[in-house]
């Protein structure tokens, strides 16, 4: 079964990597188009300025994009809470340290739910 934390990890090494990919990508466009059209280099610098601003705004638009997905997702999964599991381990502890049933096996399993 694969767990929430695979998936977001997964997520952020997909964006790490197509942040990586799109600079090295976006610098090799740039000194090509700067040949080819004779781009001066504060007309390159502008244009690179202008395009790094539109990638960092799909990058965000993304990560807003997979924030909305994994809340979404999060209540489908049935997780339990930290809190939860907690309150759980402390049960278990006490549970654990209780003597066996009594008579009627009532005492021992009445005492873990306080």
């Amino acid at each position: 079964m694969v767990s929430i934390w695979d998936v977001l990890e997964k997520a952020a090494y997909t964006g790490l990597g197509l942040a990586a990919l799109t600079k090295e990508k976006l610098d090799e466009a740039l000194e090509k188009i700067k040949k080819e059209r004779g781009f001066t280099e504060e007309e390159g610098r502008r244009f690179a300025k202008e395009i790094r601003e539109h990638a960092e705004a799909a990058r965000r638009k993304f990560d807003e994009s997979v924030t909305a997905a994994v809340v979404k997702a999060l209540p489908q999964l049935n997780l339990v809470k930290s809190e939860e599991l907690e309150a759980l381990r402390k049960r278990v502890v006490r549970l654990e340290k209780m003597p066996a049933k009594s008579g009627d096996g009532r005492k021992a399993r009445d005492a873990g739910r306080k």
